[in-house]
């Protein structure tokens, strides 16, 4: 097996880069994709899981491998990343899953990939959903339709409007998007391996220059653990609650009932946060990190390989980013996404 991936990867790239490359992705990216304000940055990374998943495969024919190279993703995140709540963590197991499962009972390569990148998204979107209604009940979806009602009412010429549901309208765009976008990637993607062949038969590698002094990326710390009141999503539910609760004193014709709603939805989101937050997530998380001890010892040494190069992905990153500083808007960030994966995949960085 180890001579069949060393000959399909002479002169292109390695499977060791592609899950170093993904443990970037889930560990590092994300936040650097926030301090560039790019918008979506967990459906980006999603779609980066299925192109990895996919670029596996085809680089070893081994689907055993994508689950090692899960478990190994899985422990750098926790290694780097320590923070990182149990959710993330099951959602690259089970992309991982999804991705040996299919790839084993699919023959057809872009049936499977399209099945991947297709149910990973969806997946992404409902985890969201299905979190907000587990914590606030359906009081928050009542309450945004009622809201959004109240504030096109004030405007005569969409009367007509407020018999649409915006909790319905506003779910079904968010969802639509992440499945829009797992088609996509599931089809792209099988060709993603013939597009990257084809940069490293073009590619100047003396060409690239990376900026040592640059602090746009480097020397940010990993961020503390924060509670969920100081989140930003936290601070918008809060004020979103308080503002339909001075709304419904100020305006009776929303209905009496919407202030107890409000009420109840508030303590209840209070009292379910504190559960999990403050003891269901720790007992998950304390036996998580017992696996992770476990098997961080037996993958030491690939781990520590892995993560050496993290300091060289964040200079070449930031590279890119200075790089397609001459394109703007969304061309900018194709070029920057593109040069980024070009470099992180096909360049020597010294740990051949």
């Amino acid at each position: 097996m180890a001579d069949k991936i060393e000959a399909r990867t002479a002169g292109f790239t390695d499977i060791n880069r592609v899950i170093a490359l993904w443990g970037f992705t889930e560990a590092a990216l994300g936040g650097i994709l926030h301090a560039v304000r790019f918008p979506f940055t967990g459906l980006f990374i999603s779609c980066a899981a299925v192109t990895y998943i996919i670029l596996i495969d085809y680089l070893t024919g081994s689907k055993i491998e994508i689950l090692r190279a899960t478990l190994i993703v899985i422990l750098i995140k926790a290694m780097v990343n320590p923070y990182a709540q149990f959710a993330a963590y099951l959602a690259v197991a089970l992309q991982g899953l999804m991705g040996y499962l299919f790839f084993s009972t699919i023959r057809f390569k872009r049936g499977a990939s399209l099945l991947l990148g297709l149910c990973s998204l969806l997946f992404s979107a409902l985890q969201k959903l299905i979190f907000l209604t587990l914590v606030f009940g359906m009081s928050f979806w009542k309450s945004i339709d009622l809201f959004a009602a109240f504030v096109l009412s004030q405007f005569p010429m969409f009367a007509k409007v407020n018999t649409i549901s915006f909790s319905i309208l506003l779910i079904s765009i968010y969802t639509g998007i992440h499945v829009i976008a797992g088609i996509y990637v599931g089809i792209k993607a099988p060709g993603f391996p013939g597009w990257l062949r084809s940069k490293s038969e073009s590619l100047d590698k003396t060409a690239i220059e990376w900026n040592n002094d640059s602090e746009l990326f480097l020397g940010k710390k990993t961020k503390s653990k924060r509670g969920w009141w100081r989140k930003k999503s936290g601070i918008l539910f809060l004020i979103f609650t308080i503002g339909l609760l001075i709304l419904s004193y100020i305006f009776p014709q929303l209905g009496k009932n919407i202030i107890y709603d409000i009420i109840f939805m508030l303590i209840r989101s209070i009292l379910i946060m504190t559960v999990w937050f403050g003891i269901l997530s720790p007992v998950a998380m304390r036996y998580f990190k017992r696996f992770v001890e476990k098997k961080s010892s037996k993958h030491a040494l690939e781990i520590e390989r892995i993560t050496r190069l993290f300091p060289k992905f964040r200079l070449a990153v930031n590279y890119c980013w200075r790089n397609s500083a001459q394109s703007s808007g969304l061309k900018r960030f194709k070029k920057f996404f593109s040069d980024s994966l070009v470099i992180l995949l096909l360049t020597k960085m010294g740990e051949e």
